[in-house]
């Protein structure tokens, strides 16, 4: 297996190699992000690099694995602007309260981009993902992480709650805290 190592100037959070801080961990060393694969290519001239095989990204608050990663390569003090891993997607991370969050699906792709003053930045995961939390169990096609705006978008889903909503405290409020 083959080993790469690329030094982000952001932590990681959310999705491996998404360079914001949302969820940045707070006063740990910066950590490289590791990726192994089977077999790597990497085109200087346009900046991507092509991994096959075995996948595995790891990242102080992120672990993907998959079968097929491409990342294009921001310039030197740049900004990630497109990374899509497809084939049994599985990512585990954890969120800005500790928790660790399982999906998988059979495609995602981080996009970034800026224009002018507005920056838009998302994660998509199509091919049936499935999002387990430590509350609930989210299936939507496709689903859509906002990360400027920090909101999730399920298009036809099904949310499954892990516990009742009134979870015997003698009230009707829900625990989840959805709102």
């Amino acid at each position: 297996m083959k080993k790469a190592v690329f030094f982000f100037l952001v932590a990681a959070g959310g999705f491996a190699l998404a360079q914001t801080n949302v969820f940045a961990p707070k006063n740990l060393p910066h950590t490289p992000t590791e990726i192994s694969s089977d077999s790597a290519d990497f085109d200087l001239n346009i900046r991507r690099g092509i991994y096959r095989g075995h996948v595995s990204v790891v990242d102080p608050k992120v672990k993907m694995t998959c079968e097929w990663l491409v990342v294009d390569l921001p310039a030197s003090g740049g900004h990630l602007s497109h990374v899509s891993a497809e084939t049994n997607v599985v990512i585990d991370f954890i969120d800005e309260k500790g928790l660790t969050n399982h999906v998988t699906s059979a495609k995602v792709v981080y996009a970034y981009s800026e224009q002018g003053s507005v920056t838009n930045e998302t994660v998509t995961w199509t091919g049936n993902p499935v999002v387990e939390t430590p509350d609930m169990t989210i299936l939507s096609e496709p689903l859509v992480w906002d990360r400027m705006a920090n909101k999730f978008y399920f298009t036809n889903e099904k949310m499954i709650p892990r516990h009742s909503f009134n979870a015997g405290n003698g009230t009707n409020a829900s625990p989840l805290k959805l709102f």
